[in-house]
């Protein structure tokens, strides 16, 4: 049992939707559940009067949906799900910017007008009419790619004080209402930098940060609540947008040098962020309204892969790479034990409950994966993952999607 922050309890989220084709309903075995397991329990927390706790079955039918039709080593970096019958998944195809798009049974490839080796960072969708792509050219430049229900029209987010510029992490809560996140490049290193579209124009929105920082996600609830997540040197950087400029926030004191690398925003008093400690473990940490805690994070069993680091615990996941709330309160963690499986974790209540996605098989040997995004569809209980899968036999990475959702009949 895992008990969660006062502010942070009654925590429960559901996973997504996917495409069809070759897919699997359970996750794989776990030797003690079968399904999935449950947390040692967490001291010095507790859970919120009257909350909602995850039902067992809420872990039991993750699938997975292959995109078809993609040639050569493929990867996923992000995934947005507007509703149940539409949403996106970004990445590459080799070096080639990749744009999938749901039709509600499967994935579809669709152009998309940004040079080669344009390395995509997130995607976000208000809308099956309109949605924002993110990433940095291989010249040095922040581009966009906006999609207003056809096609996508490509653009780039102004210089802020120097280049080269890379952009990470977008966040659209509204057509008028657009943030997107990087840094910027100079004689004294890189900086933090924030842009914001206001349904005419992209501008910067100043941090206030200093030489040798950047920002790598960002979510935004409403008007003048938005969270932007990254590094300033070796520490933790923690903004929040109040609705007229980028406030700094003090990171958990036993957690300041670790990586935030995604965020999620339910309201004011419910943010989360995780990545990775410098110990290479899961950071989990919550902002109840007021201050940032860390939460312990689930620990899947594992043996330790061979060739694996000395030193590194067996069982040791290798940091947390995305997070979404579910809409009740919950939340939802992705991440990767030391024998490189994914796993899926949600906190409803008191505990985290852990499920295994499962990979295609080929061949001998135990399948990899990378989970790299999760997106929510509104008002659903429907989570979607996107990332990778490789095989032992060495043949190029793939790009994969997880739900929740049944298989399409």
């Amino acid at each position: 049992m895992l008990l969660l922050p006062v502010a942070a309890a009654a925590l429960l989220v559901a996973p997504s939707s996917a495409s069809a084709g070759t897919a699997s309903c359970a996750p794989a075995p776990h030797p003690r559940t079968r399904d999935c397991t449950t947390s040692p329990g967490l001291s010095g927390m507790a859970a919120r009067p009257n909350a909602r706790t995850p039902h067992r079955r809420e872990c039991r039918c993750w699938r997975f949906v292959r995109p078809e039709g993609l040639p050569g080593e493929t990867a996923l970096t992000g995934i947005s799900a507007p509703s149940s019958r539409t949403g996106w998944a970004v990445g590459r195809a080799g070096t080639v910017p990749l744009a999938l798009r749901w039709t509600g049974t499967r994935w579809r490839r669709t152009p998309l007008p940004l040079p080669d080796r344009t390395a995509l960072g997130a995607i976000s969708a208000v809308s099956a009419n309109d949605a924002w792509i993110v990433g940095s050219s291989a010249d040095g430049g922040a581009r966009t790619a906006h999609w207003s229900g056809r096609r996508w029209t490509p653009g780039t987010l102004p210089a802020s004080g120097g280049k080269p510029i890379s952009a990470r992490g977008v966040a659209a809560r509204a057509p008028g209402d657009v943030w997107a996140v990087g840094s910027t490049g100079g004689f004294a290193g890189t900086m933090a930098v924030t842009w914001h579209f206001d349904g005419r124009s992209w501008t910067v929105a100043p941090t206030g940060s200093a030489p040798g920082s950047a920002l790598n996600a960002v979510a935004a609830d409403a008007p003048d609540d938005a969270w932007a997540v990254g590094t300033a040197g070796d520490r933790q950087l923690l903004l929040r947008w109040d609705g007229r400029s980028w406030i700094s926030t003090s990171p958990p004191r036993q957690a300041a040098e670790a990586t935030p690398s995604a965020v999620a925003a339910a309201s004011p008093t419910n943010v989360w962020a995780v990545g990775t400690t410098p110990s290479g473990a899961a950071l989990v940490e919550h902002w109840d309204g007021h201050v940032w805690s860390v939460v312990p994070a689930p620990l899947p069993a594992s043996g330790r892969p061979a060739g694996a680091r000395a030193g590194r615990v067996a069982g040791t996941p290798l940091g947390a790479t995305a997070v979404v709330t579910d809409g009740q309160e919950g939340v939802w963690i992705s991440g990767a034990d030391a024998a490189s499986r994914p796993y899926l974790a949600h906190a409803g209540g008191t505990s985290w409950e852990v499920s295994r996605p499962p990979l295609p098989v080929a061949g001998s040997g135990r399948t990899s994966g990378t989970i790299s995004a999760l997106a929510l569809v509104p008002g659903t209980p429907e989570v979607r993952a996107a990332g990778t899968f490789s095989t032992p036999n060495g043949s190029p990475a793939q790009a994969l999607t997880w739900t929740n959702t049944p298989r399409p009949r």
